[in-house]
């Protein structure tokens, strides 16, 4: 049951130093900072609280303050400057590697529509011409069947699968 209340204790505490920081910046406005006023003039706690941070505000007026020799900025700014050169070749490196990649799928475009086009004007040519080639077998032993008499040997031929291509039946 304590950790409700110290978490609600740290949230009030926390909320009281913010509004107090303010106050001490100027950054309220008028009627907040009357507010602040009469609190401070009725509790002495906040008084108190107020009064702690006034002191550690006066301490970091004393702390020295650090200056920055040549050599930090000289190495300060020359690595920023090494860090564009870097972004600047990465960016260089991309647009190249985009046109390369935008080149590649054009040319892999141009020869997939060669390759189709090729395919498809093969497959046209070729047609006219696929039936004597699956009569080839015939027509190189034209010679021979013309000697036949009889059209019941060429069936019984057609019928042992000795032609290539189918005959019809009907001859």
């Amino acid at each position: 049951m304590s950790s409700p209340n110290l978490s609600q204790t740290t949230a009030t505490a926390t909320a009281i130093d913010e509004e107090l920081v303010a106050y001490l910046d100027g950054e309220l406005a008028a009627e907040e900072a009357a507010r602040i006023e009469r609190r401070l003039a009725e509790d002495p706690l906040y008084r108190a609280r107020l009064a702690q941070l006034q002191r550690a505000w006066d301490l970091l007026d004393t702390l020295q303050r650090a200056e920055a020799d040549d050599e930090l900025v000289h190495s300060t700014v020359a690595m920023v400057a090494i860090q564009a050169e870097q972004d600047a070749r990465t960016q260089k490196l991309r647009i190249v590697r985009r046109r390369t990649l935008g080149w590649l799928g054009l040319a892999a475009a141009v020869l997939l529509a060669a390759g189709g086009t090729y395919y498809l004007v093969y497959q046209r040519l070729a047609q006219p011409y696929q039936q004597l080639v699956r009569d080839l077998p015939v027509i190189e032993r034209v010679d021979e069947y013309r000697n036949i008499d009889n059209v019941d040997f060429l069936k019984e031929l057609a019928r042992e699968n000795l032609f290539a291509g189918e005959v019809d039946d009907g001859m």
